[in-house]
């Protein structure tokens, strides 16, 4: 199969630990667009955090953002997609997580704003190169919609939480999660996967010569309805529950390089230079 479309989740897929896209892995993505393979970061993070990646790779390519909520080129920005959460449903969301008492994070145009300050908001905003505010109530102070709300919890807090957001909001919007710890929360009908089908379709790419790779339960629709879908050999249980088509190789091991070469390109990059 030649395949004309490759989809790269990037936190614990593209991205090693440390946060870095390793030279094995900039080499064979060069190689793929040499090759008019074309290549998309499709990411939870937010689009800014997201470019400055697309940057290192020096290459104008689409970047699907928040899950599916944003669709834009790196380099001139020019948006292809765009859906945000209704503000009625922010405030229903917002007023039920602050009942609970849940760490809750909202994301508006590449800001992300909190209740109050925290170690995990100044860490966060530093790793991911993004503004962070701290604005106090949030079903007060939010007023402008936004594309993604988050919300950080052990296990067992989520799990009651999306019980009482079912049994008393019941709202129209798409739930996912990247870790076993971090909720998030789009607009009606907002996925990865829906995303990539938007711009497969504008980029004239029939879905089965798209391959797409991921490690989380947010990447599981996307690595299902794809062509050839593969996981991360460091993927989370919840995805190894539901896909077992899965890399040799993990997020530290130039694991996306091993699925390029093995089921995307047709010759050896020796002559790409990244350094």
């Amino acid at each position: 199969m030649s395949y004309k479309l490759v989809s790269i989740d990037m936190d614990g897929t593209l991205l090693n630990d440390e946060q870095f896209i390793s030279k094995e892995n900039i080499k064979k993505i060069l190689q793929c667009i040499r090759e008019e393979i074309d290549v998309v970061l499709a990411t939870g993070r937010t689009f800014k955090s997201a470019q400055y990646y697309a940057k290192i790779l020096n290459v104008n390519i689409p970047i699907i953002a928040y899950n599916g909520a944003l669709i834009k080129q790196s380099v001139g920005e020019n948006t292809i997609f765009s859906s945000k959460i209704q503000m009625e449903h922010v405030k229903r969301f917002l007023k039920l997580s602050e009942k609970y008492n849940m760490y809750t994070k909202v994301y508006i145009d590449d800001i992300l704003y909190v209740a109050e300050e925290s170690k995990e908001a100044r860490k966060f905003s530093k790793e991911h190169r993004i503004e962070y505010r701290v604005v106090g109530k949030l079903s007060n102070q939010i007023n402008s919609s936004p594309y993604m709300i988050v919300i950080k919890e052990s296990e067992v807090r989520l799990d009651y939480f999306i019980n009482r957001l079912k049994s008393e909001a019941d709202l129209p919007i798409s739930i996912t999660m990247s870790t076993p710890n971090s909720l998030e929360i789009m607009a009606y009908n907002i996925s990865k996967s829906n995303s990539l089908k938007i711009l497969s379709h504008k980029m004239n790419v029939n879905n089965n010569l798209i391959l797409t790779i991921g490690n989380s339960l947010n990447d599981y629709h996307m690595i299902k309805d794809a062509g050839l879908g593969i996981a991360m050999k460091n993927s989370d249980k919840k995805l190894l529950e539901r896909w077992d088509i899965v890399s040799e190789h993990d997020n530290n091991e130039d694991g996306v390089a091993h699925i390029l070469d093995k089921y995307v390109l047709k010759a050896t990059a020796t002559d790409i230079d990244v350094t």
